[in-house]
């Protein structure tokens, strides 16, 4: 490698080791698979511990965390790069890093390029949200403007996945402005080891995201396919247990009780925990599970579900997901149909499709983590975190880092 990278990129996150997952923890992968391209990359940040900057640091990333105690605008200040050094790209991620990425380049770098990448749509996903004091409608339409915004007034905009390219292909098109690229996640971030289901027992199912918004993700919909699913499992199977990462700290109990009451089923074991930024955990879940499911009503794209598949974990994912799209384009519909689950938008007829798809899994454990390796090899080949980055440096015209 170079002594001296010919790409430097600062991105902005709100953290480094998120608390929800989603968006931080795609900024994380993607400023560690530029690293390992041979990209000099800043990540500005919220406050950070000295364990965050080491870890970063291990993987070549340079964490610049704001000033504690000003909230979003300590975002937008002036980072401290080493003298000299000028970022050739800013990123920002959605309505809530883009402001601050816009702030950065206006304000202290002026020659660099901006990047805003488009994570959600606000007209699909504000619907399904459990908000109280304002109108849905309002906060769709505030929302998409703010990312039509941010896009139009970055150099370029950079949509996750399939879905969100389309829809922001159109979106985009009412502007002068060129079309968004796209950009699609890798899914190698985990060994390619051939897994066989968790010994022991009780078989558990998965479901990791942010829990408190319920209906957006799904989490009643598989509260009551698991119920389902546990009610008409034959004497002499193993127990099933359902576990819930995700939940805000201090509200376990509560999403416990609404998980318990959705399923329908006050036998079932039910384990509610709060997400975590320790890699260490989730990784021991996603390995722990013999199901992971995402059955979300709409999605983006669904980087759970992505990291669910990089681990070699079988997957149930919606067909209103960004993923789910991608899957069902990449092996057709009838391959397909053991990983993506059609939504009607009917509650009950959609609870029993998931209970039915569930089953399946649970049924013949082998043959499921059989088709998950199988699922894992082919999209790994086809999209790796250093394509990823690989391609977008090039669809932008950067000069690709020397690696000799």
């Amino acid at each position: 490698m170079s002594s001296q990278p010919d790409v430097t990129v600062l991105s902005v996150g709100t953290a480094w080791h998120s608390q929800t997952g989603g968006i931080d923890m795609l900024n994380q992968r993607f400023c560690t698979a530029l690293a390992s391209a041979g990209v000099r990359v800043f990540c500005r940040v919220s406050p950070s511990t000295h364990q965050e900057i080491a870890a970063a640091e291990r993987q070549g990333v340079v964490l610049l965390p704001a000033a504690s105690g000003q909230g979003d605008f300590a975002l937008a200040r002036r980072p401290h790069l080493p003298d000299g050094v000028v970022p050739d790209l800013v990123v920002g991620h959605g309505r809530f890093t883009g402001l601050a990425a816009r702030g950065i380049a206006e304000d202290h770098f002026p020659t660099a390029r901006r990047l805003h990448f488009l994570h959600v749509a606000p007209d699909e996903i504000e619907w399904h949200k459990d908000r109280r004091g304002d109108d849905a409608g309002d906060r769709a339409e505030r929302r998409t403007a703010l990312e039509l915004e941010l896009a139009t007034t970055a150099d370029r905009a950079v949509a996750i996945g399939p879905a969100l390219h389309d829809r922001y292909l159109t979106e985009l098109s009412a502007f002068d402005v060129p079309p968004p690229l796209l950009f699609m996640p890798g899914f190698d971030g985990c060994p390619a080891v051939r897994r066989t289901p968790p010994p022991g027992a009780p078989v558990k199912i998965l479901l990791s995201g942010r829990v408190e918004d319920s209906s957006l993700k799904g989490l009643d919909l598989a509260a009551r396919a698991v119920g389902l699913a546990a009610r008409r499992r034959g004497p002499g199977t193993t127990g099933v247990e359902f576990v819930v990462y995700g939940a805000r700290p201090g509200t376990s109990a509560s999403v416990r009780s609404k998980v318990l009451r959705w399923a329908g089923h006050p036998g079932l074991n039910v384990v509610v925990r709060p997400y975590t930024s320790d890699g260490t955990r989730l990784t021991a879940a996603q390995r722990t599970a013999s199901l992971a499911l995402m059955p979300s009503r709409t999605e983006g794209f669904g980087l759970a579900g992505a990291e669910a598949i990089a681990a070699g974990t079988p997957v149930l994912v919606s067909s209103t997901s960004g993923l789910g799209l991608l899957i069902r384009e990449e092996l057709g519909p009838d391959a397909a149909r053991p990983f993506v689950v059609s939504m009607s938008g009917d509650d009950a007829e959609d609870a029993e499709t998931w209970a039915r798809s569930v089953e399946a899994v649970l049924d013949d454990r082998v043959a499921a983590f059989a088709r998950a390796h199988e699922l894992r090899e082919h999209l790994a080949n086809r999209y790796s975190w250093d394509s990823a980055v690989t391609s977008l440096l090039g669809q932008l015209g950067v000069q690709q880092p020397d690696l000799v």
